[in-house]
């Protein structure tokens, strides 16, 4: 790991986080992880000789990472865009069924730590995968960005993109409790080497490539997750459909994100258990099935994305910044934030809090925090999607909540 000084470092990191948050050159989260989250608690596996939910649940911090991992190689910042097709393949089931071979051939149960990690770490790509189909319309009607464009932006599908796929990481940030967020990352870096160059047949990206990308989006991320939450109200007035069917859509809505992501956990898991070969394949994993009544499908469309203007321009190497800790473990890399380098987001969090204090200033009336919050124990448990105030009693007191 390379050091500079810390002042440079402070800066390039802070200006990594601004950066992304002006421009929308990427979108870190894109649900991802609060999908990811919410589809593990729900996961209730029956069968299969590994208990892959407690597999998860053990290794967090490599289910996370995945989640979030196919979009690594996308920013301009990585390696100056060189490697967007990887990340273009990484979403798609032919990438899927690469890995669940390699796995079955290098990493024979029961497994080691680093077989677990490794599978965890694909669990959480396979949740990103289908997410991204229902959330973009990927060669599905009515998507989550397909409809929000046709109610809020005149049918433009390209306006709700740009808007939805970061105002989605601002809403999640505002709305949803992320105690749950692991302050590190475990990177397979040595498997998704040797996964990449079975799926391509030769070396397409190296070791060093997929940890300084990779890198970056951890930084990213972290910026994301104590500052954008103070955009709220700028994108919730770009789009109230996204406010308002955000969670609860039927189609890209976190809920339903999070039953996909549910779903193809346990396809996975009998692919881990069983093979690929009793399986359905088709390029989209929305529609993978196994033991099931095939229905074929003429798939051709893939998700291809617009370079942004300052992809190419803003390219410096931020692995030289000793932003987080880079740890080699067994046949990967653990990304865990420096203490200087969280009191340099939190800095950005305090000056973003005193910007809003100045707008709350200038219109008193203007609510920033709840009068009284109610809660309960069970996750996801829709407490207050509805709600009734009336004198349900008959005391006079026309108050009284009822949820």
């Amino acid at each position: 790991m390379i050091n500079i000084s810390k002042i440079n470092t402070v800066f390039l990191f802070e200006l990594i986080i601004v950066f992304n948050a002006i421009t929308n050159v990427t979108d870190i989260y894109k649900c991802v992880i609060p999908t990811a989250h919410r589809a593990l608690e729900f996961f209730n596996q029956i069968e299969g000789n590994v208990n892959y939910r407690e597999l998860l649940q053990k290794h967090p911090e490599a289910y996370q990472a995945g989640s979030v991992y196919p979009d690594a190689f996308y920013q301009g910042i990585c390696e100056q865009g060189k490697c967007h097709e990887v990340s273009e393949d990484s979403h798609w089931t032919p990438f899927l069924k690469t890995s669940i071979n390699y796995i079955r051939e290098v990493y024979p149960q029961p497994w080691d730590k680093s077989a677990q990690r490794l599978v965890a770490f694909l669990f959480g790509i396979a949740s990103h995968m289908v997410s991204d189909v229902s959330w973009h319309s990927l060669n599905i009607d009515q998507g989550f960005l397909k409809a929000m464009g046709e109610v809020d932006f005149y049918g433009s599908y390209a306006e709700a993109h740009q808007t939805g796929d970061f105002g989605g990481d601002v809403l999640s940030r505002y709305e949803l409790n992320f105690d749950y967020l692991e302050a590190k990352w475990y990177i397979p870096v040595k498997d998704l080497f040797n996964i990449y160059n079975l799926y391509y047949g030769k070396t397409i990206i190296e070791e060093n490539t997929i940890t300084h990308c990779t890198y970056i989006l951890f930084l990213e991320m972290y910026g994301e997750s104590l500052g954008i939450d103070k955009l709220h109200s700028t994108y919730a007035s770009k789009s109230p459909f996204l406010v308002e069917r955000f969670q609860e859509y039927f189609l890209g809505g976190v809920d339903d994100m999070a039953y996909w992501s549910t779903n193809i956990f346990h396809l996975i898991s009998f692919m881990l258990d069983n093979g690929t070969s009793d399986c359905y394949l088709p390029e989209n994993p929305i529609f993978i099935q196994c033991n099931t009544e095939r229905r074929e499908k003429n798939i051709k469309l893939r998700k291809h994305w617009q370079k942004n203007e300052f992809d190419g321009d803003f390219t410096p190497s931020v692995m030289r910044a000793d932003g987080a800790d880079n740890i080699t473990v067994d046949s990967g890399v653990v990304f865990q934030m420096n203490s200087w380098a969280k009191g340099s987001v939190l800095f950005v969090s305090n000056v973003m809090d005193a910007m809003n204090m100045n707008f709350t200033v200038q219109y008193p009336n203007h609510i920033t925090s709840p009068s009284t919050s109610y809660f309960v124990s069970s996750p996801y448990a829709r407490l207050g999607w509805a709600m009734v105030t009336a004198d349900l009693n008959g005391d006079g007191n026309y108050h009284e909540k009822t949820l």
